[in-house]
């Protein structure tokens, strides 16, 4: 069986839950209390109508009931001199008794009206000829029926027959009292607005007073949100209030069990960052233990190989290799010491210095070794002075200016510029170069611990991909910030660091 869902009802409901739940409310309440006071107005205009309606009726047999008296009465009453009315006679209508202003009568013989009047302003006169005409073309009995009369407008209309085949027309005018029910509807109708707008207002003062405590738990969450939580803040202070975590009510379920949260997110994180912390201090630890045996080694393969006039060719080998590894082996261990240095907010000199000699001096200092590539350096005449580690910052850039040597062909443009914004509180470093680019899926992880670009490379190339976590973490720790950007085979690392202030530079004397 195959189901087809409206797109207009799928539209509806994709738009109502996007309301928020005060709108919803609202609008959900205001809706109902409308069908209900309509239901109740719609009933009460009917049933007024109804009793109109009866009313009328009422009248119209009792205008009726004394039309046909009058006739009969008129027609059986002898007259002065002792002898009955001529048949069929019968006084002019304008003098029958018994009606009520408004009224309508008329007498029909053989299809033609014979007499008539129309009660108004205490007197009766002869009815319009329009409005005789119109009678004369219906067809009436004894049931009532509502009529337009022209020039008079809607009546209520009944018919009695006398013993000589005459049609006795009564007519009630409807207006008055339809006016009265007019009036009553316009009633109704400005009590269902007043009721309507009473509801939405009372429905939004009490749903704004009822979400308050919600408020204020979305308000810790959004506070939460906020905080910075990382290795090293892992603290979560921040807790919804006590009146509003009563887990007897939704909103106070909602706040227990949000503390609750925070509470094992606080949980969590502490012993991620104990856990880090003992591994930072492993680390530590282990390159220190590490130094001494590499260091022992080194020297000893370098003491054996001073006899190398009596040592086997492949014992000269091996004990060169063993140099080369242990060389390895001590760098590796330098640069996990400096990282764990540097997590910890140590190993740093702090001092101010001139970045865009830092920026020459390491570019200078990485083209000396490859003279394959264009080394491009785009730098401000005026020194851009820093505060903070210049050795350290010249070994982040000499990382990115070697992981672009590395990674890019002969022939490749590696462009490292300094740029400044007056007014901004930072300077900006960028390393670009044209070679074959970076893998999208390698980008978020570049600067994670021991991610290579070249998975393939062999580790005998020096690298163990610690270089530009290393980068990473030095400028991290001059509260800088650092990115990698990499499309259509260009390659951009851009480093931003807080600038120290202006410095004026002494007049030359001389």
């Amino acid at each position: 069986m195959t189901v087809v869902t409206s797109a207009p009802a799928t539209g509806v409901r994709r738009v109502w839950r996007s309301w928020t739940l005060l709108r919803q409310l609202v609008v959900g309440v205001s809706v109902v209390v409308m069908i209900a006071v309509a239901a109740i107005g719609t009933t009460s205009i009917l049933t007024l109508r109804s009793s109109i309606l009866g009313i009328i009726d009422a009248q119209l047999a009792g205008a009726a009931d004394n039309f046909s008296t009058g006739v009969t009465k008129y027609r059986s009453t002898p007259t002065p001199g002792g002898a009955l009315p001529p048949p069929g006679s019968m006084k002019p209508l304008v003098y029958l008794m018994g009606q009520a202003p408004g009224n309508v009568v008329a007498m029909i013989r053989d299809g033609q009206v014979v007499d008539s009047a129309y009660f108004v302003d205490g007197e009766a006169r002869p009815a319009p000829p329009a409005t005789l005409r119109t009678i004369a073309g219906l067809s009436l009995g004894p049931d009532a029926r509502t009529v337009e009369l022209p020039e008079l407008g809607w009546y209520r209309m009944t018919a009695r027959t006398t013993d000589r085949g005459e049609l006795l027309v009564t007519a009630v005018s409807r207006a008055p009292a339809w006016q009265a029910m007019v009036r009553e509807t316009a009633i109704v109708a400005l009590l269902t607005a007043v009721a309507l707008l009473i509801a939405a207002l009372s429905t939004v003062a009490v749903v704004r007073f009822a979400l308050r405590p919600l408020r204020r738990v979305a308000a810790t969450a959004a506070e939460v949100a906020t905080l910075p939580l990382d290795r090293h803040h892992h603290e979560i202070t921040v807790r919804v209030p006590d009146g509003d975590t009563d887990p007897r009510t939704e909103v106070g379920l909602v706040g227990d069990t949000l503390n609750r949260l925070l509470d094992h997110v606080e949980r969590a994180l502490r012993d991620v960052a104990a856990s880090d912390r003992r591994m930072r201090q492993f680390i530590t630890d282990a390159s220190h233990e590490l130094r001494t045996p590499l260091a022992a080694i080194h020297g000893y393969a370098e003491l054996t190989r001073q006899d190398s006039a009596v040592l086997p060719e492949t014992t000269e080998y091996s004990l060169a290799r063993i140099e080369s590894e242990t060389q390895r082996m001590n760098a590796l261990v330098a640069d996990l010491l400096l990282l764990a240095r540097l997590d910890e907010g140590q190993d740093l000199e702090t001092a101010e210095f001139d970045i865009v000699t830092v920026v020459v001096d390491a570019v200078n200092d990485v083209a000396v070794s490859a003279p394959a590539q264009r080394w491009v350096t785009d730098v401000p005449d005026n020194p851009v002075w820093l505060r903070g580690d210049r050795t350290r910052l010249h070994q982040a850039l000499t990382n990115l200016l070697t992981n672009a040597r590395v990674h890019t062909a002969a022939g490749t443009t590696v462009t490292t510029t300094v740029t400044t914004d007056p007014g901004a509180p930072h300077v900006v470093v960028t390393v670009a170069d044209n070679g074959s680019g970076i893998e999208p899926q390698l980008l978020p992880h570049l600067f994670e611990r021991f991610v290579r670009a070249d998975k393939s490379r062999s580790h005998d190339g020096g690298s163990f991909g610690l270089g530009l976590s290393i980068t990473a973490s030095i400028v991290e720790a001059h509260a800088g910030s650092i990115t990698a950007e990499s499309a259509g085979g260009v390659t951009t690392f851009t480093i931003r660091l807080p600038i120290a202030h202006e410095r004026v530079e002494p007049a030359p004397t001389g």
